[in-house]
């Protein structure tokens, strides 16, 4: 491949506006592409608010930049690789306005005997905590407080297959994906030809969650259980995860934690509506509480996605204090992907 040639196309692909991802070499044995998106997002709720600013407005812009390409060495073999990052806006005032953040980077082989990725990519269990977490906005909350059950993380070894038969099968191991922060996990699923698919899976890592800074490097194991359920068919998206296990954060460790969480979708013509709940309890942490509905409206024409979404808190005051979790929300967005 003309390395020279790919570094002239990628740099054309950032400066234009491309109406679709774009492939920008290809030949018999290798395909590389360009793609990603420019979102603007606006968010009011008393949340935003802090001791030196009274506005309830945060901008939440984002860019991403994705390069992806495959490579096939025979019949049984195509090597793989993904780098995708993102760009926000700072609000600190410094000189550098500008925050970069890692979302994938990772390579490896897909095989006839199944797919095997190392580098900063999704969790096995991931498979499942997506079926859920499919909303524009408020979706996927209970996922986080495990770095084995978040969307990604980082130095993962990754084995993913699926049979002819409907049957998925993944697991992967943490390395030190953050300080304190090493896991494994595995999930099965079966998909039933209706559109219904079941799914049960584990993560399990070693780490203090906001680890109390007079007490750094002192971790323990977090774990969690999951079983879900997915259910896709004629526009409807109808899907329930429910999460048990244990968690520890700074001097309390092993409570356990109950999540449950919920999505109903119904896509018609350009339309999608939807609605949501998000479950979080732990036994001793009342910080990491969470217990909202979610509603939403989007409208997909082409590359652009156009929404509105707002989240009803259900928690008292003082409960849920990590992040937004305690206060309503209001988000409007519009995205053009690329």
């Amino acid at each position: 491949m003309n390395m020279k040639f790919i570094a002239i196309a990628v740099a054309a692909a950032t400066v234009s506006i491309p109406v679709s991802a774009a492939t920008v070499y290809q030949d018999d044995n290798t395909v590389f592409n360009v793609g990603g998106r420019a979102e603007v997002r606006g968010n009011i709720s008393d949340a935003n608010k802090t001791t030196t600013n009274d506005s309830s407005y945060k901008d939440k812009s984002r860019v991403r930049l994705t390069v992806d390409g495959k490579q096939t060495y025979n019949s049984d073999i195509t090597f793989v690789g993904k780098y995708e990052f993102e760009l926000t806006e700072k609000t600190d005032g410094g000189s550098d306005d500008v925050a970069m953040n890692t979302r994938h980077l990772y390579a490896g082989a897909e095989t006839s005997f199944g797919d095997i990725f190392y580098g900063h990519q999704v969790n096995a269990v991931t498979y499942l905590t997506d079926w859920t977490d499919v909303a524009e906005t408020f979706s996927g909350y209970t996922n986080e407080y495990n770095v084995a059950t978040a969307d990604r993380a980082k130095n993962m070894l990754r084995y993913a297959t699926t049979t002819s038969y409907g049957l998925t099968f993944q697991v992967d191991g943490n390395f030190n994906s953050d300080s304190q922060s090493d896991g494994y996990g595995a999930i099965v699923a079966y998909e039933l030809p209706i559109g219904l698919e079941l799914g049960a899976g584990y993560a399990a890592s070693d780490q203090t969650h906001k680890t109390d800074v007079y007490i750094l490097n002192d971790t323990d194991k977090s774990d969690t259980y999951l079983l879900a359920a997915k259910y896709a068919n004629d526009g409807i998206w109808l899907a329930a995860m429910y999460q048990g296990g244990n968690i520890s954060r700074g001097l309390i460790k092993d409570s356990d934690f109950d999540a449950v969480d919920l999505y109903a979708g119904y896509s018609f013509g350009d339309n999608t509506v939807n609605m949501t709940y998000n479950y979080y309890s732990a036994d001793d942490i009342t910080a990491l509480e969470i217990d909202f509905i979610g509603i939403e409206y989007a409208r997909y024409m082409g590359n652009v996605a156009l929404f509105g979404s707002y989240k009803f808190n259900l928690l008292d005051e003082g409960e849920g204090g990590d992040g937004d979790n305690d206060e309503d929300e209001l988000q409007l967005g519009l995205r053009y992907g690329f």
